[in-house]
């Protein structure tokens, strides 16, 4: 699913995004937020965080700027589902230059077979050429929301870099932190991987 920190970050390089969620309400979230609804979220603090990375002077005026240069460059909210083929309605199927992912497609797999199809399934949205950034965690078996616990795929360095090489990638950037116990899973890492589709 979409996160408002990557589209204001990535709007400083790119002036056509395409946000996707499988929630409905976080759609409307989003869509909230773009058209400037007084009941959406306040971005505003990240913004001052990627103005101040930005080298504005004035950290508010920058994130003023940011935050209007995000919303014009996104161009819509759709829905997706990872677990189907073609991931996008058929209305809004198209391939991409950058497909980024922040804890969405690791967290929609509940094993590692189903984390190879959902990479399979997201590769078609890669333009040839362009880049499929993936961030998320690793070794993880289950996480709570509330009292409701839900699979994740449990992901290994191998697996993970393995699913992604035979979804025709190739992996120019991969870095990964241990973080240790979370969540009742031991060995849980975090991670960051771009890889170029071939």
């Amino acid at each position: 699913g979409p996160v408002v920190l990557s589209s204001l970050m990535a709007s400083s390089r790119f002036k056509h995004i395409v946000l996707s969620d499988l929630v409905e309400g976080n759609r409307l979230e989003l869509n909230k937020w773009i058209n400037k609804k007084e009941d959406a979220i306040d971005w505003s603090h990240a913004a001052e965080q990627i103005a101040a990375i930005e080298g504005f002077s004035d950290i508010k005026k920058g994130a003023l700027e940011v935050i209007e240069r995000t919303r014009s460059a996104i161009r819509k909210v759709v829905p997706c589902d990872v677990l189907e083929p073609g991931v996008l309605p058929m209305e809004h199927k198209e391939a991409f230059d950058v497909v980024i992912s922040n804890g969405c497609l690791d967290a929609a797999a509940a094993d590692h077979e189903s984390f190879r199809r959902v990479i399979c399934n997201v590769a078609p949205l890669v333009k040839p050429g362009g880049l499929l950034v993936i961030n998320g965690a690793g070794g993880i078996k289950s996480y709570p929301v509330g009292t409701a616990k839900f699979p994740h795929a449990n992901l290994t360095e191998n697996v993970l870099k393995e699913a992604v090489s035979d979804a025709g990638f190739q992996i120019e950037k991969y870095q990964s932190k241990e973080l240790g116990s979370f969540v009742g899973n031991s060995d849980v890492f975090i991670f960051t991987l771009v890889a170029r589709k071939t």
